[in-house]
């Protein structure tokens, strides 16, 4: 039985007001039409390349090589600049809508997205083209331009962060592997301990953006997925590890800034889908009240 492999297009990072987007297993195939092969050829003599073809029926080449360049592990973030396209050169996406700010996401190689699968075939530094006879959005042949700019571990994505935004300044570290900044202190506010009911501002971000689309539909950049107001009891499960540690490091009326792994925030994930697994997280938080 004739089978056309189908991949996924992944391209909206998951943010509170992010959809996720499921994915399954490709589908092996080494069969291509010779309409849909004809196609594929056309177009790599268009651009003065020749083609690999995979298993699976995808066609690639590694136009900047970098042999030394790291390889992507499973649970990593992969940072990329995409341009995705009609084999005629029309653009269907890019990781320059809007403006030109790299994509990241979680590489894994259980998913079917047309990034992962290319990222799979990279090391760090490589620009490649991916050709794909047959998506879930498209019939037709597709083509992905990718450059894996940098893959990261969740320490090194902190650290690399922590240098990035405070440039001048010494984040402490503590055992959970939590760096942070007190940015304003209190003389006289109570101190949060465990037992007691804190009351916290905070906004919640992640150590890259993504792109969304604003109250009018238009698409923008955040790396805000969460904000408000929330009282919890220290030492109970009403909040995850990091923000109960981060508040137990604070007094009334202190403000700082809290970065930590996830494995003291959400793990493999949250239940509801809204925060990927293994990803680093970053609080502002105030405390406003103890009792």
């Amino acid at each position: 039985m004739h089978k056309n492999i189908i991949y996924i297009l992944f391209l909206g990072m998951i943010g509170l007001s992010v959809a996720c987007t499921t994915t399954s297993d490709p589908t092996p195939s080494t069969e291509v039409s010779a309409e849909t092969l004809a196609k594929i050829t056309a177009y790599g003599t268009s651009k003065g390349l020749t083609f690999t073809k995979t298993a699976e029926s995808v066609f690639y080449t590694i136009t900047t090589k970098n042999a030394t360049g790291r390889v992507p592990l499973n649970n990593e973030y992969a940072k990329v600049n995409y341009t995705f396209t009609k084999l005629d050169g029309t653009i269907l996406d890019s990781s320059a809508v809007v403006r030109k700010i790299p994509y990241s996401f979680l590489y894994n190689t259980a998913s079917s997205s047309l990034l992962t699968y290319g990222v799979t075939l990279m090391k760090e530094g490589e620009t490649g083209t991916f050709v794909f006879p047959t998506t879930t959005s498209s019939t037709e042949p597709v083509a992905m331009k990718i450059s894996l700019l940098s893959t990261r571990n969740e320490t090194e994505q902190i650290d690399e962060y922590a240098k990035e935004k405070f440039p001048n300044f010494t984040l402490r570290k503590t055992i959970s592997g939590m760096q942070y900044l007190i940015t304003k202190t209190s003389a006289t506010g109570d101190t949060v301990k465990t037992g007691k009911t804190a009351t916290v501002t905070y906004t919640g971000r992640f150590l890259f953006q993504f792109r969304t689309t604003d109250a009018n539909g238009f698409p923008i950049y955040t790396d805000k997925f969460d904000g408000g107001s929330f009282s919890f009891i220290v030492g109970q499960n009403g909040a995850i590890a990091g923000f109960q540690e981060a508040a137990k490091l604070m007094k009334v009326g202190d403000k700082g800034t809290f970065i930590f792994p996830s494995s003291q925030g959400y793990g493999t994930g949250s239940s509801d889908g809204k925060i990927p697994g293994y990803t680093p997280l970053l609080f502002e938080m105030e405390v406003t009240a103890v009792k």
